[in-house]
């Protein structure tokens, strides 16, 4: 009687183990349709990458209200913004503290959530990598579209792999690797996804002026 209580209770603790296992390895997939999905149900989000190489200075971060949306570039010294706000386009010049009015214009401004949304229709491989002494679990697409590339050198024959690197849920890295028919390329994105905006970033300073077209 011991005997086959102690074989259950070991096939009820491998079931247990198992269970757990199937649990924890479902929630490894999927992270980035999971972060596509929340960002369309919230409808307000600031999602920034920045560049990890030494010799560039490159960051765009991306602000949405609902149907609001403000793209901030930073490149080198220069900095602009692509301003949408009920359904009328601006662009501001920072530096020169000037903006051009565009009017209804449409303005090509989804740059994430179409992004997300081209490349969930690829098919992607998982996997573990170590950054700066941390491992993060990874999930690559095919990305013929350039959805993420900032600046590696793209040709018409180049082959591009897009990986999402996440501690847990949340968003850490995008890499970039483009291999041409010489090399391989690779950039490496610091990334920050938030569900809240800066109010001030959906305004034109009121000490800007309208630059003449």
């Amino acid at each position: 009687m011991i005997k086959k209580t102690t074989i259950i209770s070991v096939l009820i603790m491998a079931l247990f183990i198992i269970s757990i296992i199937l649990i924890l390895s479902g929630e490894r997939k999927n992270r980035v349709k999971r972060m596509y999905e929340e960002i369309n149900k919230n409808g307000i989000y600031t999602f920034s990458m920045e560049e990890t190489m030494s010799e560039m200075n490159y960051k765009v971060s991306m602000a949405q209200r609902n149907e609001d949306i403000s793209i901030d570039m930073y490149m080198n010294n220069e900095h602009t913004t692509t301003l949408i706000i009920d359904n009328k386009s601006y662009f501001i010049m920072h530096n020169e503290k000037k903006y051009y009015d565009y009017g209804e214009e449409k303005i090509d401004s989804d740059i994430i959530t179409s992004g997300l949304k081209n490349i969930l229709q690829k098919e992607y491989s998982t996997g573990v990598e170590e950054i700066n002494g941390i491992k993060y679990y990874y999930e690559e697409y095919e990305d013929d579209d350039m959805n993420f590339v900032i600046y590696s050198n793209v040709t018409e024959n180049s082959k591009i792999k897009t990986r999402f690197y996440f501690e847990e849920n949340k968003l850490c890295y995008i890499k970039n690797i483009v291999q041409n028919d010489e090399d391989i390329q690779e950039e490496l994105i610091k990334t920050e996804l938030e569900y809240k905006i800066d109010e001030e970033a959906f305004k034109i300073p009121k000490d800007y002026i309208e630059a003449e077209e």
